[in-house]
């Protein structure tokens, strides 16, 4: 174990928090990727986003960009955006393939959509080239509900050992979730170290001071419950009654009036709001200290209704009040000042306890290597 950490515990009663240089030294970004970001199942879209064969999207993955598409059949494949010849990239953005091929920019070999190099231009007098030793390499692809998740690791456990104990959950707590689709996307720039965004996700104890429309209009702040589990975290909570932080219709409110949130490990989260609307919140490093947070909405409804736009309104508020918090903690994990704080923990108040934060933080380490 690092010196640094002498005074991080197992047991979160006694343990002090990571120090500050896990936050923003450049050589722990660099083995973060390699651990954790290329070695865990990451969320890289909805099969709403895919909806016609040739369909596609790219996605960045701490520094390994990954293409999804839609097949000719229906299949949804993954593979890495590199062309086999020299290395280009080959497309970007999000969009739909005018033809059944995939053609590199550079020097136009073509791939058809399940990854097979079918034309080489200029391959004619290459000594013994064979075509098939050049397909597209495949990247692990599985999902829950129509959320699609890769994986660069080709050891790593399945899917569904992962996210099994999530998706059972998520799937008991809101059934109508696989009948939802994106309807709105935004993303938020953070300058803050993506564990910050996601410890901040992790603990309520800070939602009566920052989120007061969040504790007074929508949550029954007494009832917020986090539970830790192997790969996930759930926060549960029932709501508060009339709700004041946005407009639910009656058959919606029937169908869900509670709080669900969980987290997937490393960064992926979601929220059910009362109403039985989806959130989902993608936790993206870009940096050492930058952060995306990719926030997706998810409706029966495309547009949507009046009561559906007021909880985007209302999301992207509480969006509003933790990017600063988050920009703030980033930047006093500089201060020499600063000594590692104590986790509140308490077992019967868990609306306040900090528990999950200690947990995700064990996760890092171990994944790292830093501690046993």
């Amino acid at each position: 174990m690092p010196a640094s950490l002498q005074h991080f515990d197992r047991d979160p009663l006694r343990s002090r928090s990571m120090p500050g240089r896990y936050y923003y030294d450049p050589g722990i970004w660099e083995r973060e990727k390699r651990a954790i970001f290329h070695r865990t199942w990451q969320y890289v879209g909805h099969r709403s986003m895919l909806p016609n064969p040739g369909s596609y999207i790219v996605r960045e993955i701490a520094g390994q960009s990954v293409l999804l598409l839609k097949d000719r059949e229906g299949q949804i494949r993954a593979f890495f955006n590199v062309c086999q010849h020299r290395a280009h990239r080959l497309l970007e953005g999000e969009g739909r393939l005018n033809a059944a091929v995939i053609t590199c920019p550079y020097h136009a070999w073509a791939y058809d959509l399940a990854g097979m190099l079918r034309n080489a231009r200029g391959s004619e007098k290459m000594a013994d080239f064979d075509k098939t030793q050049f397909s597209l390499e495949p990247v692990r692809l599985d999902s829950f509900l129509g959320f699609l998740f890769v994986n660069l690791d080709g050891q790593a456990e399945p899917f569904a050992k992962v996210a099994g104990g999530l998706a059972a959950e998520l799937a008991s707590f809101s059934p109508q979730a696989a009948d939802l689709k994106c309807v709105y996307r935004r993303d938020y720039p953070l300058q803050a170290n993506w564990k910050n965004s996601v410890e901040n996700f992790s603990e309520c104890f800070h939602c009566p001071i920052s989120h007061k429309t969040l504790v007074e209009g929508a949550l029954d702040y007494p009832s917020y419950r986090v539970t830790t589990h192997e790969h996930h975290h759930s926060h549960r909570s029932r709501d508060k009654g009339p709700n004041q932080g946005y407009g639910t219709r009656t058959e919606q409110a029937a169908k869900q009036n509670e709080f669900g949130s969980w987290l997937l490990w490393p960064n992926w989260c979601i929220e059910v709001y009362p109403g039985g609307n989806l959130t989902v919140f993608h936790h993206v490093p870009v940096g050492p200290e930058q952060t995306i947070q990719k926030v997706e909405w998810y409706f029966p409804n495309d547009p949507p209704t009046r009561e559906e736009q007021e909880v985007i309104d209302f999301v992207h508020g509480v969006r509003l009040e933790d990017i600063p918090i988050c920009e703030s903690v980033q930047q006093g994990q500089h201060s020499l000042g600063y000594r590692q704080g104590r986790f509140v923990v308490d077992a019967e108040r868990s609306e306040i306890s900090e528990h999950a934060v200690h947990d995700f933080q064990v996760k890092v380490l171990r994944a790292l290597g830093d501690i046993g």
